[in-house]
Order: structure tokens, then sequence, then C-alpha cells
């Protein structure tokens, strides 16, 4: 299956598709350090670097976009300012969603996004067509030492 990464960052979680078989056709990532991690990494996928200017009829068509949009807007360890906040990108992942129209969809992000935007990504989604399951899982359950808990919102059309 052909994959599309947003907000890529050093790509570990495109590496666990990646290992399950998926084929990384292209990665969006703005973070100039994280784009030599992915070129070294991940040399035969296509790279773009800017989500606000990315056009979804550049890109090749994926049976999925993956996309752990920035935390900082919900995170307690930040400000809070929700969509008051620059780095609020989920209008543009949205908006990619929109032009590639996937099959699937997974999307990444702290738990702080559950009081403050989660029913405004769930209802756009459901909007486009897909139908979503929202979970929160804990590092820990998977070996991990520490408890830091994700919400995957996982979209199918």
């Amino acid at each position: 299956m052909k994959l599309g990464s947003l907000f890529s960052g050093g790509a570990l979680g495109d590496f666990g598709f990646l290992a399950a078989g998926f084929d990384i056709r292209w990665q969006v990532e703005i973070d100039p350090y994280c784009q030599k991690i992915l070129a070294l990494r991940y040399p035969e996928s296509k790279k773009y670097h800017d989500i606000k200017t990315l056009q979804g009829k550049e890109l090749e068509a994926v049976d999925i976009i993956t996309g752990g949009f920035p935390c900082q807007p919900f995170s307690v360890a930040g400000k809070r300012k929700g969509q008051d906040d620059n780095r609020y990108l989920w209008p543009e992942m949205l908006r990619v969603i929109k032009e590639c129209r996937p099959r699937w969809v997974v999307g990444e992000n702290v738990p702080g996004i559950v009081n403050m935007a989660h029913d405004i990504v769930c209802s756009d989604s459901e909007m486009q067509g897909y139908e979503v399951w929202p979970i929160i899982f804990p590092a820990h359950a998977l070996g991990a030492w520490h408890k830091r808990d994700r919400i995957w919102i996982d979209f199918l059309s």
C-alpha cells in the first residue's frame, strides 16, 4: 500500500509503516534538521517542505495519509492556545486530505486535544465522508518505560 506522510519529523512513525510493508511515496516536513534525516533514511520518497504551500495535485495518489499535526497548541507543556496558536495546522492537514482523498488517514496528537479540538477534527473528517475512530494509547503499553499517552485518530472512507 502507498503512504503519504505529513509532519514527518524524523519519520519514526513512518518506520513502523515501512516495517509493516507500506511503500512511503512522499513526506512533508518543514524542519531543516528533520529534512536531512528524511533524506538519509528515505532517499526514494519524494520530499516536500511546507504544508501551507503544498497542493494536493502535486502529490502522488496514496492509499493512506499519516500525520502527527503539531501538538503544541494542545499540550499541557505549552500555553494551550488551541486554534489561536499559529502552529494549529489541522486545517492544512484537512485540506491535503480533501485534495488527495486517500482511503485511510491516521492522525496522531496529545490527549490535550480531546478537550480543545477533538470534536472539530472528528466532525471535519466525518463531513468528508470518513468514519472516525479515536483511540488513546499509552506508550508504556508497548513496553516504553514512561507513561506518555497519545491519541490516534483513524479515518476510513
